[in-house]
């Protein structure tokens, strides 16, 4: 019985015991309204490149090109759906008499619909944060504004910072959408 026991705790302690994951959210940050226009706007979900597809936050490392997989910080949905969502929550608060959402069934009408390419949404631990994005305006399928956001900032320290900074970029990207909403 000694020995059955024995080995039960030998087995046990080789069961390595993992840490937690954690999960981690883009959040709307907006808090100015910029105009009182009305109008419906539909965000279409976001393209992001699809080395970042994935629920693991990535890192770019110093030298660029080595991307670093976290497998224990993790995205809470799907990185494109969660732009979509902020970029219009956002974009909501800037424009708060219009209807702005993310676009969900295909048959669903608005005046305007936003389509948004990531090219960069990167980040360096302690060091920065990048946005590298187009964005483009249309109204009855036809281009009618196309603009481009491009940021470079430094985070503030863990993914807890570098999260909060990318909401900020994304921030950013939504007033510069909804200024030229606002004049169309």
């Amino acid at each position: 019985m000694k020995k059955y026991l024995f080995l039960f705790l030998i087995f046990l302690s080789s069961c390595g015991i993992t840490a937690p994951s954690s999960f981690y959210q883009l959040q709307p940050m907006s808090n100015k309204a910029l105009s009182s226009r009305r109008m419906n706007v539909g965000i279409e979900e976001v393209s992001v490149p699809r080395y970042l597809d994935r629920p693991q936050i990535v890192l770019t490392k110093s030298g660029r090109n080595e991307l670093r997989v976290s497998e224990f910080n993790r995205w809470a949905e799907p990185l494109s759906s969660g732009i979509s969502r902020v970029l219009a929550d956002d974009i909501s608060t800037y424009l708060p008499n219009s209807l702005i959402k993310p676009k969900s069934y295909a048959t669903e009408r608005f005046d305007y619909t936003v389509n948004v390419e990531i090219n960069k949404f990167d980040a360096v631990m302690y060091k920065k944060a990048e946005l590298d994005a187009w964005w483009t305006i249309y109204r009855d399928n036809k281009i009618v504004a196309r603009g481009r956001t491009k940021l470079d900032n430094k985070p503030r320290s863990g993914y807890n910072g570098i999260v909060a900074e990318q909401s900020s970029m994304l921030n950013t990207m939504a007033e510069q959408i909804a200024r030229k909403l606002m004049r169309l």
